[in-house]
């Protein structure tokens, strides 16, 4: 009934399409016709690791090429046989670079045929092999791309001559699956970094290169960069008023040399800078003024650090930063 397909690390369970409706656990396939599961020994919290790290990988990306990328992590891909019965899959994650045109599963469940295919699916192997399985169904399915991911850290169970690594498997012009050493969906992104990202403990600066790189030939394709990004573009617009009000600043305190001295004095307007930066309170384009500088000049660091924490506009600053 099950066409010779193996999931190795998966336990065979009697399962109806009522048990299966009902089901909390994670179902690596489920056969309607035959009436059984194949659920996965568990690996423990491990197995979400990855998938946990793609998230913020991912986002990344996203901002760097300026649009959003959909991610679906709890979704039962669903097809209908001839006499209108089931089989099941479920993907650790589904990747759609194109969310906002694409016909997206809904209600938790990919109808294929109906619904659009993922850009990627992600399958995370921690003690499971989707190659003798799952990536058969895959492929009979028509979905263009798969990434099979093998973590770095290794749980008991898992068998020895599994290695660690990332497999990418891309759909071919005769509707087969072929090992490929980069991404089509995300292009230029290697196996070895796709890995190398979903296994750090933080995004490291040799990485974030990396993801910059693909988010920018993303945005290239699709003629969107990170000003497109709402929050990157709020971002780089107050980097550059900021810029803009030092510049200032710097002009209005050079050669003033009464009290602290300029060199003390612009470090305590760049204090004051940052902290309001910080705080996103917004002062006026020509803050601080005249009047306020003297004051700077004449506090104590004490009246300055807590005037910046506390004022609301230019005038409750000075008022008190003199106390």
């Amino acid at each position: 009934m099950l066409d010779g397909l193996e999931f190795p690390g998966c336990e065979q369970v009697p399962m109806s399409s009522v048990q299966y409706e009902a089901s909390e656990q994670h179902v690596e396939f489920w056969d309607e016709a035959a009436g059984v599961a194949m659920i996965a020994d568990s690996p423990g919290l491990g197995h979400e690791e990855p998938r946990g790290l793609l998230a913020g990988v991912v986002e990344r990306i996203a901002q760097e090429r300026g649009a959003r990328i959909g991610r679906f992590c709890a979704v039962s891909l669903l097809r209908y046989d001839t006499r209108g019965l089931r089989r099941a899959m479920e993907p650790d994650e589904c990747l759609y670079l194109y969310p906002d045109r694409a016909n997206l599963p809904a209600g938790g469940s990919l109808i294929v045929g109906e619904s659009d295919p993922p850009d990627v699916v992600v399958e995370i192997d921690h003690t499971t092999d989707v190659r003798r399985g799952k990536l058969r169904v895959y492929q009979s399915w028509g979905f263009p791309e798969l990434w099979v991911e093998v973590p770095a850290a290794e749980p008991p169970t898992r068998r020895r001559r599994r290695l660690s690594g990332l497999a990418i498997y891309l759909l071919n012009a005769d509707g087969e699956y072929e090992p490929a050493l980069a991404s089509r969906a995300f292009p230029g992104w290697q196996a070895d970094e796709i890995h190398a990202a979903m296994n750090e403990l933080v995004i490291t600066e040799g990485a974030g290169a990396i993801l910059r790189r693909v988010g920018a030939a993303l945005g290239k394709r699709d003629g969107t960069g990170p000003e497109d990004d709402p929050l990157l573009r709020a971002h780089r617009q107050e980097c550059r008023a900021a810029g803009r009000a030092e510049g200032r600043v710097e002009g209005r305190t050079e050669g003033r040399t009464e009290g602290i001295g300029e060199g003390r004095l612009r470090e305590r307007v760049e204090m004051v800078l940052a902290t309001l930066r910080e705080r996103r309170v917004a002062m006026s384009p020509g803050f601080p003024c005249e009047s306020s500088l003297a004051a700077l000049a004449e506090a104590s660091t004490a009246d300055i650090v807590s005037a910046s924490m506390a004022c609301r506009d230019d005038a409750d600053f000075e008022d008190l930063v003199r106390g």
